[in-house]
């Protein structure tokens, strides 16, 4: 029996790393506002900053990351993208906006003002909901291909700016647990699809990364080196160009889906992750691997969303599919195995086989966490 270990964002968050999407959001605020500041202003094909005045001498702030983070943090974001007086800094002293801010793109519109609302945006998750927005508008189909046009050219400079901000990022350093986890037993209390007469280290083993970092790529590349393993950035990797990045949404079972491919408009399927599988054979190393033998899945970080549903589904459905361990995240206030086991069985049709796959919580383990640095 092999293993497949799929690996998500939560991964990179667990080592240290500030990928979620929110953080992203701001991290280009803080960049477009401090190049403003620098220079006066700042444009690119999605926003237009003016420097209003130096807020440095009027505000208590050290810098513009500390600004940004101030008024996310305060579910007050919206006050540094629109022209708005800044009354919660002093209780004493109301302040205007040191910057006027012109969105360009009505998706980034969207993305900030989620952001801004609930602290938290999945960026392909909205890109497909625009996708699907634009589908069922009562327009003619070259009115549909200009705003799928603008919309497509909006996240095509958001995925380039996501690349930026990735590569500005350093490996963190290895957790030791890790190291364990990926040498572990498959436990034959763990399988009830199939019977196991003892606990078995896994024949062969796969890490599907969808991350596009280098974080997974450290726990194989020292010695001493894992046998039999393979590492599949199923995703891609930033600043490659053999494998570039692909980012999108990737759920053909969706009930619109199938609406999509009958429109006339052009550029509906752009950024479906399904075509862009097609630039390398990663792919079909992955459909190699679930083919070859009985496997067991692990989760380590990974939402299972909707964003990568039909490759999730191929995955958890698959005959050869014999249990799903979630690793799960935990803190003081509890753990988020529920709505991972929740988001699972969104990829199963079969619901009685999801229940035989998915590792009881009781016999699950947390995952473990970075220390920070001293």
């Amino acid at each position: 029996m092999n293993r497949l270990i799929l690996i998500g964002n939560g991964f990179d968050l667990a080592h240290g790393l500030k990928t979620s999407y929110s953080d992203f959001i701001k991290w280009y605020l803080t960049f477009s506002m401090e190049n403003a500041l620098e220079r006066g202003y700042y444009t690119d094909k999605l926003i237009e900053v003016n420097s209003v005045w130096d807020f440095r001498t009027k505000m208590p702030f050290k810098s513009v990351k500390d600004m940004v983070h101030y008024f996310y943090d305060s579910g007050k974001l919206g006050y540094l993208i629109y022209w708005e007086g800044l009354d919660d800094v002093s209780p004493s002293v109301r302040y205007t906006n040191p910057y006027t801010t012109h969105i360009k793109s009505a998706f980034l519109k969207k993305l900030l003002d989620t952001c801004a609302n609930s602290r938290w945006v999945d960026i392909e998750n909205e890109y497909y909901l625009s996708v699907k927005a634009i589908l069922k508008t009562d327009i003619s189909t070259s009115d549909k291909e200009e705003l799928l046009m603008e919309l497509n050219n909006s996240f095509e400079f958001i995925i380039e700016l996501l690349e930026k901000y990735l590569s500005t990022m350093a490996v963190p350093r290895r957790i030791a647990q890790y190291r364990k986890i990926f040498e572990s037993k498959i436990l034959k209390e763990d399988i009830v699809t199939s019977t196991l007469e003892e606990d078995i280290g896994p024949r062969n083993t796969m890490i599907l990364n969808f991350n596009y970092t280098q974080t997974a790529n450290q726990y194989l590349g020292r010695p001493p080196a894992l046998a039999n393993y393979s590492l599949n950035h199923i995703h891609g990797t930033i600043n490659d160009i053999k494998n570039p990045l692909i980012f999108g949404f990737g759920d053909e079972l969706d009930s619109d889906y199938a609406k999509i491919e009958l429109e006339k408009a052009k550029g509906y399927l752009t950024f479906f992750k399904s075509f862009w599988y097609f630039r390398t054979s990663n792919y079909h190393n992955l459909i190699r691997f679930i083919n070859a033998d009985e496997y067991q899945v692990y989760i380590l970080g990974h939402s299972c969303g909707l964003s990568d549903r039909t490759l999730l589904n191929m995955i958890f459905e698959s005959t050869n599919c014999k249990s799903i361990k979630i690793f799960y995240y935990k803190n003081t206030t509890g753990n988020n195995f529920k709505d991972i086991a929740e988001d699972i069985s969104r990829h199963f049709t079969n619901k009685a086989e999801m229940r035989n796959k998915i590792v009881p919580l009781e016999k699950s383990e947390p995952m473990p966490q970075h220390k920070p640095y001293n």
